[in-house]
């Protein structure tokens, strides 16, 4: 069994490296992939470790990048990649992270105080814990701002990412997508790298036509491959996602998208609850440099 989608405490994830492979050996995993939003931060902790000590499976190299598709933020998972060239682009610096993060939170902070919405004293990011997590999470602490929003933004920070942050008519809008690259020019980085670059979670995404959205990604010919499996993609969608893999000669890659406490209900090493991830998904664009 496999999990090519976790999250470590180098983004928004609550464990750390080493526990990350506890938890994947006591699974029975034989490979994973730590792919934290936009860092590479848990390999620089997984250099300080005798893995083996911990895990005999194998470590694929990878990262999340936020990336823009027809004015939209999407995730693009790249795998097998050579951090050392990823590293020495910049793209994955904390420094910039963490000024850029705290800029938009503070602006989404001035939004809350124009509508009376109560927010925590002296919030900053320090971690890679982005803007919109860290609202989010922080405004759901007081009951009384639950009559301010929608229901599913309120309960799900997807959609209030999704349909707020990213949307031009709401008042919590960023206009983020300057500081995002296209999927072109993120492949291009990663096959630098001399990885593959695969889409994640296409059923994550608020759009109108999730077929049509995900044809146009797969038109630009950039893309390795898609995730099929994730803790928000149902069998019958995963099903669907393997065979367009299947009918478009793409490669197809699964994973829990584990982030810890930041969602309890997802599980190291299954997709929805008590689905494995399979290793012959894996098999047919297996690396050869592995941690």
């Amino acid at each position: 069994m496999i999990d090519l989608h976790i999250h470590t405490t180098s983004s928004d994830g609550s464990d750390e490296p080493k526990d990350i492979l506890i938890k994947a050996q006591q699974s029975g995993l034989k490979y994973i992939s730590i792919t934290d939003h936009d860092s590479i931060g848990a390999y620089k902790k997984l250099r300080e470790l005798k893995i083996s000590n911990y895990f005999d499976g194998n470590i694929i190299p990878g990262c999340e990048f936020s990336v823009v598709h027809n004015g939209k933020p999407i995730e693009v998972l790249a795998y097998a990649i050579d951090l050392d060239v990823i590293s020495s682009t910049g793209i994955v610096s904390d420094e910039k992270f963490l000024e850029r993060e705290n800029t938009y939170l503070k602006k989404l902070l001035e939004v809350c105080r124009n509508l009376n919405i109560k927010y925590s004293d002296n919030l900053s990011i320090t971690g890679k814990y982005f803007a919109t997590q860290m609202l989010h999470a922080d405004f759901r602490k007081y009951p009384e701002n639950e009559k301010y929003f929608p229901k599913e933004i309120w309960e799900s920070l997807n959609a209030f990412y999704r349909t707020c942050v990213n949307n031009e008519t709401s008042p919590f809008f960023l206009d983020q997508m300057k500081n995002y690259p296209t999927i072109q020019e993120i492949v291009t980085l990663i096959k630098k790298a001399g990885g593959k670059a695969f889409l994640a979670h296409l059923y994550g995404y608020f759009v109108d036509d999730h077929e049509e959205f995900l044809n146009s990604m797969v038109s630009l010919n950039s893309l390795d491959g898609i995730e099929c499996y994730h803790s928000l993609h149902t069998i019958d969608k995963t099903k669907h996602l393997l065979n367009y893999c299947s009918d478009h000669k793409l490669y197809a890659s699964g994973g829990s998208d584990y982030h810890g406490k930041l969602k309890p209900n997802v599980k190291i090493g299954e997709s929805i609850s008590d689905i494995k991830i399979p290793y012959e998904i894996l098999e047919p664009w297996l690396p050869s440099n592995m941690l």
